[in-house]
């Protein structure tokens, strides 16, 4: 190879280091820094200037330098670490996940002169990995869930219920879990404005009749259980309700809620005013309205069917009801 030849490969070498998106050090086997690429500087926060002839442990945490020691061990036994995920400290004192690549730095007769470290910034991909590992946990409890109200359902829906009515209830009542959870997923499971899902369970009602229906309450973000548990019930509410609207002439349902997600507090209301005498609950409607929302809200309800039609009310001062706050400008209120 000719000294010309042997410069254009050095420069070339070195334009390829600096202009590398990868954190590239070289250091000395008693760790001090020889050289910082530009990636470094933009990595760890500090120049150049400041990290050649400094040792390499002023961007280690002190809990970690045995791990430098280690390292440092590896090379001078001539081995190679690979995609070494560990956590190093910039220069503004925010910790960072990296990924290490080191490897001995050799002469032309095989010495181990240094060391080189290839160092990436993987804080943003290890968060999306635990975000993964956390979804999927979710994923994995809820359709375990799921399949338990399922179950319920089915269990509940079938006593003294014939046989063609128990397989429109339960068909119903699945596709009211899903519409639960078409709004859950896109809450990316931190929870359901509770007006979007009051409206969601609305739109089972025909059309001729939506208009004798009063909904409104203020913007309020709950849970996922919850809104899983009071999707239910709304969709016994409405689907009872409708039916009774249809056999008369006049009548109508209000629904209202008030409460305070600062204060975490709730209170959901159901009044119909419409003198029907189709009044039957089966088990599994009453179980939900009874038991499974209050118990979901951590809070208190209490139904009763009287001559005016179904009078529900669900409240809770529960942390557990609520998902995280949303912000709403306007005020809006419900339909």
């Amino acid at each position: 190879m000719t000294k010309f030849s042997s410069i254009n490969n050095e420069a070339w070498l070195a334009a390829l280091v600096e202009s590398s998106n990868d954190a590239i050090i070289s250091k000395t086997l008693d760790g001090i820094v020889t050289s910082w690429n530009a990636s470094a500087e933009r990595t760890f926060g500090y120049t150049a200037d400041e990290m050649i002839g400094q040792s390499i442990l002023k961007i280690i945490p002190l809990e970690r330098y045995d791990e430098e020691e280690l390292i440092l061990g590896c090379i001078r036994r001539g081995e190679r670490l690979d995609h070494f995920e560990t956590r190093r400290r910039r220069k503004d004192g925010t910790l960072i996940d990296i990924a290490l690549t080191v490897s001995p730095i050799k002469d032309e007769a095989g010495n181990i002169l240094g060391v080189s470290k290839i160092a990436r910034d993987i804080t943003e991909e290890r968060r999306g990995r635990e975000t993964q590992r956390l979804l999927m946990r979710e994923v994995n409890h809820r359709s375990k869930n799921l399949l338990a109200v399922v179950e319920a359902m089915v269990r509940r829906s079938v006593t003294r219920t014939p046989p063609a009515e128990f397989a429109r209830r339960v068909s119903a009542r699945i596709a009211a879990l899903s519409r639960t959870q078409d709004l859950i997923v896109r809450g990316d499971w931190l929870g359901v404005d509770l007006n979007e899902l009051v409206l969601a369970h609305a739109a089972i009602v025909p059309p001729p009749i939506q208009a004798r229906y009063s909904i409104a309450g203020p913007r309020l973000r709950i849970s996922p259980n919850a809104a899983q548990a009071l999707g239910l019930a709304l969709h016994e509410l409405f689907e009872g309700s409708a039916l009774r609207l249809r056999d008369v002439a006049g009548g109508e349902v209000v629904v209202t809620w008030v409460g305070d997600q600062a204060d975490q507090s709730l209170q959901f209301s159901w009044s119909e005013a419409l003198h029907s005498d189709k009044d039957e609950l089966d088990d599994f409607a009453r179980d939900v309205l009874s038991k499974v929302s209050p118990l979901s809200l951590n809070g208190v309800a209490t139904l009763a069917i009287t001559d005016a039609g179904w009078q529900w009310s669900v409240s809770t001062t529960s942390d557990v009801a609520f998902g995280p706050q949303i912000v709403d400008p306007l005020g809006s209120q419900g339909r």
